[in-house]
C-alpha cells in the first residue's frame, strides 16, 4: 500500500472528524453562552409569556409578531401568590431611538418598572435609576450602544433623546457587561429602559409582553408555577393562553432547538466520515490484492486466519484513528480561528475528541473488515503461485 494511497483514503476521515469537532464545539458554545445569559437574568425567575410553548412546538409566534394575551391585572394576581417576591412588567417597544441625526442601530426599548432593576440588579456608569414617583415621566435609562451611538464619550444624563419621535429626558446609563458574546450581554448592552407607564401613554398600547416574577430565596421556583399558572388562569376566565416557565425550563425548550439543528448538521458532516470509510475498505482491497504474496509466505511459515484477519483489520483501524486524529487537530484549530475573529466561542471538551476518534475507530472496524475477512480467507498455495 503506497503512502500516497494511505494519505488519500485518511483524507476523508480527516475532514468528516474537523466538521464533527467543530460542529459539537459550536453547539456546546452556544448552550454555555446561553446559559450565562439567561443566569444573568438574576435568582429564582418565573417567566410568564403570551400564547402556548410545549415541547413539541417549541416556537411561540406572540413572541414575533408582537401581539400579547398578557393583561396589567395580571401583575397584581402574580403578585398575590405565595412565595412570589417581585413581580415587573416587560414591554418590548419596535422602533428606533435618535438624537437629531444621530439613530442609535438595533436599540431594544423596554418598558418596565423599578422592580424589575431589583430583580436584576444594574451597575450605573452615569445618572440614576428612575423611582415610584417618576412612573409617568418621560425618563430613560440607556445602555451602553446606544450612548456610544447617540452621544459618542459625551455624557447623556440630562440630555434627551427621541424614543420613536417622541423626547425622553436620559437619566441614566448603565454599564453592562460587553464582553464579546453570541448574545452580547442578553441584548441588555443594546437596551433602553422607560417607565412602562410613560412609553404606554406615548406609543398609545397598552401591550404586555412578559410578567416576570422572583420567588422568595428559599422557594422552589418549579413549587410556585403551578400557583401562579392557576392564578392568572383564572384571571383570564379559565383561558391558559399564556405559557409560564422556569429559567431551566426555558433553557429546556431553547436547547431542544439548539440540538435539533445540531444533530441535523452534525448528520449531514457525518456523510464525510462514510466517505471516508469507504475510502479506506477500497484501498484495504487494493492492499489485500497487492500483498497476496506476502500472505501466502506468512500462512505458510504458521500464520493462522484470525492472525491475518487481526493484521488486515488493525492497519483499517490505524488509518482512520491517524486521519481522524489529523481531523481533531484541524478542527480544533478552525475552532481557535472562530474563537479569535468572530463572536462565536467554540468550546472544545476531552469527551468531544474521544467521541470523535471513538466514531473514527468505528467507522475503521466496520469498512476493514471485509478486506481483512478477504485476506484471511486467501489459500496459502494458490497465494504463493500469484505473480
Amino acid at each position: 500500500m503506497t503512502p500516497r494511497r494511505t494519505i488519500l483514503s485518511g483524507l476523508g476521515m480527516t475532514v468528516g472528524v474537523a466538521a464533527i469537532v467543530m460542529l459539537v464545539s459550536l453547539g456546546k458554545g452556544v448552550q454555555q453562552d446561553v446559559v450565562s445569559q439567561v443566569e444573568s437574568l438574576g435568582v429564582n425567575l418565573v417567566i410568564v409569556l403570551p400564547g402556548r410553548i410545549s415541547a413539541e412546538n417549541p416556537f411561540n409566534p406572540m413572541s414575533f409578531i408582537g401581539l400579547s394575551t398578557l393583561r396589567e391585572s395580571d401583575l397584581e394576581v402574580a403578585s398575590r401568590v405565595s412565595g412570589v417576591r417581585r413581580v415587573a412588567p416587560i414591554m418590548f417597544v419596535a422602533g428606533g431611538a435618535n438624537r437629531g441625526k444621530q439613530w442609535a442601530d438595533a436599540a431594544l426599548i423596554i418598558g418596565t418598572t423599578p422592580e424589575w432593576f431589583q430583580m436584576r440588579p444594574h451597575q450605573l456608569a452615569h445618572g440614576r435609576l428612575w423611582n415610584e414617583a417618576e412612573a409617568n415621566a418621560n425618563v430613560c435609562v440607556l445602555g451602553p450602544k446606544p450612548t456610544e451611538q447617540l452621544f459618542g464619550t459625551e455624557n447623556p444624563v440630562g440630555k434627551t433623546v427621541r424614543l420613536n419621535g417622541v423626547p425622553f429626558r436620559v437619566i441614566g446609563v448603565t454599564a453592562e457587561n460587553t464582553d464579546r458574546s453570541l448574545l452580547g450581554s442578553g441584548g441588555f448592552e443594546f437596551a433602553i429602559y422607560a417607565p412602562i407607564a410613560s412609553l404606554q401613554k406615548a406609543m398609545g398600547s397598552r401591550q404586555l409582553h412578559r410578567v416576570i416574577a422572583q420567588t422568595a430565596s428559599d422557594k422552589e421556583p418549579n413549587l410556585i408555577v403551578n400557583q401562579l399558572r392557576e392564578a392568572i388562569r383564572q384571571n383570564h376566565g379559565g383561558s391558559e393562553d399564556f405559557t409560564v416557565l422556569t429559567q431551566e425550563e426555558l433553557l429546556s425548550r431553547l436547547f431542544t432547538l439548539l440540538q435539533i439543528v445540531q444533530v441535523a448538521l452534525t448528520g449531514i458532516t457525518s456523510i464525510a466520515l462514510f466517505v471516508g470509510g469507504i475510502g479506506v475498505m477500497n484501498v484495504m482491497l487494493m492492499s489485500v490484492t497487492e500483498r497476496v504474496r506476502e500472505i501466502g509466505i506468512r500462512k505458510t511459515v504458521g500464520a493462522r486466519q484470525r492472525d491475518i484477519f487481526g493484521q488486515f483489520l488493525l492497519e483499517a483501524v490505524m488509518i482512520a484513528l491517524i486521519g481522524g486524529a489529523l481531523g481533531v487537530l484541524v478542527g480544533w484549530g478552525a475552532c481557535w480561528i472562530i474563537d479569535q475573529y468572530t463572536v462565536l466561542t467554540p468550546v472544545v471538551t476531552w469527551d468531544t475528541v474521544a467521541l470523535a476518534l471513538a466514531v473514527c475507530g468505528v467507522v475503521g472496524l466496520f469498512f476493514g473488515t471485509v478486506p481483512a475477512y478477504r485476506a484471511s480467507r486467501r489459500d496459502p498455495v494458490e497465494a504463493l503461485r500469484y505473480e
